[in-house]
């Protein structure tokens, strides 16, 4: 066995040990340098419940938070590249309504949403108080901040909700048309994409029975709240702010299968299709907080900042995303490698578990494939 083959069977042997244990029912990972796959491989199950399916290379995974990174950053970038829009432009620039806002926050920018220093809260169960767009800007209008902007670091659902809001205006378009004509058609059309289609519903990873542990969360604010999810949630995203948006917001709604994330990751290093030039790269390497406890790039955490996901083994100039089901995506521009581990670990139930220990020990092991 050569020295490849044998990290890739401790990588797998690590990741059947977390099945048994219960940690997730499936994992899809996949390991790269730039275009070169190293080792890519499928375990377990994709859905248990209501019936049996293995993980396969083509599962859609609910990719819940690297939605931030992936669609609505990168899609902040790109617009600001074709002059639509400015990193640096006052949220109320794009959300007039937002000018009432009347205190501190009424100063926040794009970047500044981009970068989790707006202030506002990690998470609200928005939907509870509104249906529509208008109530959810006006809700967080008025939602109590955790702390001033700029003073500090607060990874946040909402600033990325706002985001989606925002560059919807701006592109003249919904999210979701705006991700598949300025990212994906461009490169090829890699299969990520928000609301897949129902006819792809038996490649797609199972999440949690209804939304039992967003409920927990919201507390007495959704004892009132009838619409709550009750069966496995099976081919539209887990999130419920984003499910109550049609499954197209800023803070989740993408799925995708490993080999498009790997299509996506290569264009945050030299030597992609184009789709960022040298100085929109850097964005998403740069640290835009320092000093304020997290280190946060435009959309990605980064590696040199404490209690991220990345472990030991990778450069501390890497920067990565997890999300709430189970997934991940980091880059290390110094070896250009591209780490990819996808699972549905709220299926069927939302298990309680340190992920990013699980995160941390894989990419130790995949960094010596």
């Amino acid at each position: 066995m050569s020295g490849v083959e044998s990290a890739t069977a401790s990588v797998e042997e690590f990741l059947r040990g977390q099945i048994r244990d219960g940690s997730f029912p499936g994992a899809v990972y996949l390991i790269a340098e730039r275009e070169r796959v190293l080792a890519a491989g499928a375990l377990g199950e994709s859905v248990r419940e209501p019936e049996l399916l293995a993980a396969s290379a083509e599962t859609l995974y609910d990719l819940a938070s690297l939605t931030k990174p992936l669609a609505t950053a990168l899609l902040a970038v790109r617009l600001q590249a074709e002059g639509r829009l400015a990193l640096d432009d006052r949220l109320e620039r794009h959300l007039p309504e937002w000018r009432s806002a009347g205190d501190a926050r009424s100063e926040v920018t794009l970047l500044d949403l981009l970068t989790h220093r707006s202030g506002l809260p990690a998470w609200d169960p928005l939907y509870v108080h509104s249906t529509d767009v208008a109530g959810r800007i006006d809700r967080l209008r008025t939602i109590p901040l955790a702390h001033p902007p700029l003073q500090d670091v607060t990874y946040s659902c909402l600033d990325y909700i706002l985001l989606g809001f925002a560059l919807a205006r701006a592109g003249g378009s919904p999210l979701d048309r705006l991700f598949r004509d300025t990212v994906t058609a461009p490169l090829g059309g890699p299969e990520i994409l928000f609301t897949p289609p129902m006819e792809t519903r038996r490649r797609v990873a199972a999440t949690e029975l209804g939304n039992e542990r967003e409920r927990a969360l919201a507390g007495p604010a959704g004892d009132g709240y009838n619409k709550w999810r009750r069966g496995i949630i099976w081919g539209e995203v887990h999130d419920n702010n984003a499910h109550t948006l049609g499954g197209v917001a800023g803070n989740a709604g993408l799925f995708g299968t490993a080999g498009a994330l790997h299509a996506l990751a290569r264009e945050f290093l030299p030597g992609g299709t184009g789709l960022l030039g040298v100085e929109e790269r850097a964005l998403f390497e740069h640290n835009f907080t320092p000093g304020l406890g997290q280190h946060r790039a435009v959309g990605f955490q980064l590696a040199s900042g404490p209690g991220s996901s990345a472990g030991p083994v990778l450069s501390p100039r890497s920067f990565g995303h997890t999300g709430f089901t189970g997934t991940s995506l980091w880059i290390d521009p110094d070896s250009r490698r591209i780490y990819v581990l996808l699972t549905n670990r709220v299926h069927p139930r939302f298990r309680d578990l340190d992920m990013n220990a699980v995160r941390r020990q894989f990419h130790v092991l995949a960094a010596s494939v």
